[in-house]
């Protein structure tokens, strides 16, 4: 059962993926266009991007107290980034991140991660998108869509942290038999959110979120200069890439299918590229991160978790008890 629900996100991705190449011709024409060091540059960045999302999302682990190392959580977010096209396709992280748990690790403990992890790209995308407002004289009104992120992060890490919205939720739970077993596993939960949302803990996740938005400014940077005469300036690639990602953050979008390539198209008309290079930035730029994800995803997915794709080898299954997982949640509460 576990190997179908893997190939059958993979299999949705690869339907995504192809769905976004559905216009090769752009994508060719382009990447044509592109001089031989232009390109090994935009690799270079893309790998460094992924690898500094990749120790973020290893460092959110380690910092809820989770028994997985700093190469097995790399690892589990770079494998899952073969579902980076399905809409949800980061929880597979969650699930990979479980595998390395030795047994005392659940999704009830890999899930959090991805909440705060969440919280975090949203005031450094904030942060960004507020300095590149800034820096390019735009209206003073469009602060207060960065603004607005930064607010409902703060709002969310206040109610994660507040005693009475858990005992609420926790009695409304226990209520009814149907949710009453939810109750150790969402206490669970909020254990590892209450130490995620410790300064020290989102801290630097919000620290590595603001590295890997600057290296997706200068992808960006680098594509535009490479397709237009004008170019970007770096002022402009800050405020157009940080608006695009609130969008994406914001709008309740899946994936931010549309609305990413339509507010990067928007953005960088607004800067003064026109539409028809506009456009072919997007499609290239969202098609280039898109199909390296997946490619390196597949690989370390092949490489590294190759049982849940084949049964190579029979893994004993273990039993654990709730005792375990509970401790290593429970000591960060000291």
């Amino acid at each position: 059962m576990r190997r179908m629900h893997v190939l059958l996100v993979l299999a949705i991705a690869f339907s995504c993926a192809v769905w976004a190449f559905r216009d090769p011709d752009v994508i060719t024409t382009t990447l044509s266009r592109l001089s031989p060091t232009v390109a090994f540059m935009l690799l270079a960045l893309l790998g460094a991007n992924e690898l500094i999302k990749g120790l973020r999302w290893a460092w959110y682990l380690r910092a809820a107290r989770l028994p997985i190392s700093l190469l097995d959580g790399l690892t589990s977010y770079l494998a899952a980034q073969a579902a980076s096209a399905v809409p949800g396709g980061a929880l597979l992280s969650a699930r990979l991140a479980e595998e390395h748990g030795d047994g005392q690790v659940r999704l009830r403990h890999t899930t959090p991660p991805l909440l705060v992890q969440g919280l975090g790209d949203l005031i450094a995308v904030s942060l960004v998108a507020a300095t590149g407002i800034a820096l390019t004289a735009q209206s003073s009104l469009q602060l207060t869509v960065p603004v607005g992120g930064v607010f409902v992060s703060v709002l969310a890490v206040a109610a994660i942290r507040s005693e009475r919205i858990a005992s609420a939720l926790t009695q409304a739970l226990g209520k009814r038999r149907l949710t009453r077993r939810i109750v150790p596993a969402e206490e669970d939960a909020r254990r590892t959110l209450l130490l995620l949302c410790r300064p020290h803990a989102l801290g630097p996740g919000i620290a590595a979120s603001i590295f890997s938005t600057l290296i997706a400014v200068a992808i960006l940077l680098l594509l535009a200069d490479a397709m237009t005469l004008r170019g970007l300036g770096p002022h402009e690639a800050l405020y157009v890439h940080g608006m695009t990602m609130l969008a994406h953050l914001l709008l309740p979008i899946p994936n931010g299918f549309g609305t990413s390539e339509l507010s990067l198209v928007g953005l960088l008309n607004v800067v003064g590229i026109g539409f028809a290079r506009a456009t072919a930035i997007a499609v290239t730029y969202r098609t280039l991160g898109l199909g390296f994800r997946t490619m390196v995803g597949l690989l370390i997915l092949v490489l590294r978790y190759h049982h849940l794709l084949v049964e190579l080898r029979r893994r004993p299954v273990t039993t654990p008890t709730s005792t375990p997982a509970l401790d290593f949640a429970v000591e960060g509460q000291d």
